[in-house]
């Protein structure tokens, strides 16, 4: 069974990461949820409680198949400037594992220069910082660069989610999920729109 890290920062964007995990746990993904704080509770962006299954310092060690960092401005700003979380964003670039980010938490590959000459996307305000870490930022929902996969906003975690389930299980199983909670045809169709790789 594939096994997913979902990492949880305050200032979580909560459609982000409510969305990403729900269709992960649809798909037969084992889906563990680490915070970033000393307990397993945070708030979100807009003020919500969050949980999470354990802290990012008890960790099990595990070989994840995916990692998954959710946007939110405080999520994001937690993503860049984090140790524990680049020393993540560094392993899974350059060991070619799959890392998503969505919203503005693509800006945790400038700080360790993983952005430089990658496709990706990300909410619109980082736009000009990823830019200047020499990304090559599309205007698109979702963008796969390699084992990279990246997502617009909260508005695009849906696609991005299906995405990731169709890296880890297959197109037809994001197709089924898809069908089952009545996806937006527009949500599939950014999911798949590029060959998975």
């Amino acid at each position: 069974m594939a096994e997913a890290l979902v990492v949880l920062a305050p200032g979580a964007e909560e459609i982000e990461f409510c969305t990403v995990p729900d269709i992960l746990v649809r798909a037969g993904i084992r889906v563990t949820v680490a915070a970033t704080t000393a307990v397993p509770m945070v708030e979100g962006s807009r003020g919500l409680p969050l949980a999470a299954h354990t802290v990012l310092d008890r960790l099990p060690a595990v070989d994840w198949d995916l990692v998954f960092l959710p946007g939110g401005a405080g999520s994001a700003r937690t993503c860049r400037d984090d140790a524990r979380i680049q020393s993540l964003v560094a392993a899974r670039i350059t060991g070619g594992r799959l890392l998503a980010c969505v919203c503005a938490a693509p800006t945790a590959l400038i700080p360790g220069g993983h952005a430089r000459g990658r496709r990706l996307t990300s909410f619109p305000a980082v736009r000009a910082d990823l830019e200047a870490a020499g990304a090559a930022w599309i205007d698109q929902a979702v963008v796969q660069d390699g084992a990279l996969v990246t997502g617009q906003s909260a508005g695009t975690t849906l696609a991005l989610a299906l995405r990731l389930a169709a890296l880890l299980v297959g197109a037809d199983t994001a197709r089924t999920i898809a069908a089952q909670i009545i996806a937006p045809a527009e949500s599939l169709a950014a999911a798949l729109a590029d060959p998975l790789s």
